[in-house]
This record gives structure tokens, C-alpha cells and sequence, in this order.
């Protein structure tokens, strides 16, 4: 049990990471290649509940990330 509490809280401290990141540089390469690079962890793990929990918060991101970039274009 104490394991997934670890792993949850990486993947939510990896995604928020992420997010500031993007704030500050706008690089929609480097928020794709973090996006792979977590899920791919996930999956190289074999534990669908915590793969699903990456693939599901991270689409739940994407509105919020996209809605950014757009504001981002707008402003260069």
C-alpha cells in the first residue's frame, strides 16, 4: 500500500513539475516528451491501476496546457 502512496505522489509531483515548467519556458516539445516519458514509467511497471491513474490526469491536463499554449501564441 505504502508503495502506490509513493508512486501517486510522484506522478502528481512530476505532472505539477511539468506544469511549472511549462510556465516558464512554453515548450510544448518538453511538456509531450515528460507526458511519454511518465506514462512509459508506468507502463514499464506492469500496474494498470497507477498507468491509467498517468493517462487520465494527464488528459485531464491537456485542456488546461492547450488553453495555455494558445494564450502563449497569442502573446509572442
Amino acid at each position: 500500500m505504502q508503495e502506490k502512496i509513493e508512486d501517486i505522489k510522484h506522478i502528481q509531483n512530476t505532472i505539477w513539475a511539468m506544469y511549472k515548467g511549462y510556465l516558464k519556458d512554453h515548450d510544448m516539445r518538453k511538456w509531450n516528451d515528460g507526458m511519454g516519458k511518465l506514462t512509459k514509467e508506468y507502463a514499464d511497471k506492469g500496474d494498470q491501476q497507477l498507468l491509467t491513474f498517468v493517462q487520465w490526469s494527464l488528459i485531464t491536463w491537456c485542456p488546461i496546457i492547450n488553453g495555455f499554449a494558445e494564450e502563449f501564441r497569442k502573446g509572442d
